[in-house]
């Protein structure tokens, strides 16, 4: 990727410099308890989310708790000005506890009340 490089004498260039992309992958004992377990499963997961949002949001939507969930479609949007208005609509009426989802439920139901979530 080119970068610019002011040199001492003011004069600014374009330098291209090479990046060395490093993987690690995750040890076979985190991977196999892993919500997402491996790279296959990641890219089939964005791609149902490029192609078909609706169904992966409706999704990803069921595994929270909702105090009332959405009143119409998952998502909703426009983006092209030659059809309405911009906009975007996402879980419109729904209701939820943030905390209740993250902290509560992993105490009460998952009994995870005793486990480190984050340790710094």
């Amino acid at each position: 990727m080119p970068s610019q490089v002011k040199a001492a004498s003011g004069v600014t260039h374009v330098e291209e410099v090479e990046e060395e992309l490093v993987t690690y992958p995750p040890g076979d004992s985190l991977q196999l308890h892993a919500h997402i377990p491996d790279f296959n499963i990641y890219q089939a997961l964005y791609d149902k989310s490029i192609h078909h949002p609706q169904e992966f949001w409706t999704e990803v939507a069921s595994d929270f708790y909702w105090k009332s969930p959405p009143s119409g479609k998952v998502l909703d949007y426009n983006f092209d000005l030659t059809k309405g208005n911009i906009f975007v609509e996402f879980m419109k009426g729904a209701k939820t506890n943030v905390c209740y989802n993250v902290l509560d439920r992993n105490v009460l139901e998952k009994n995870l009340g005793a486990k480190t979530a984050y340790f710094w």
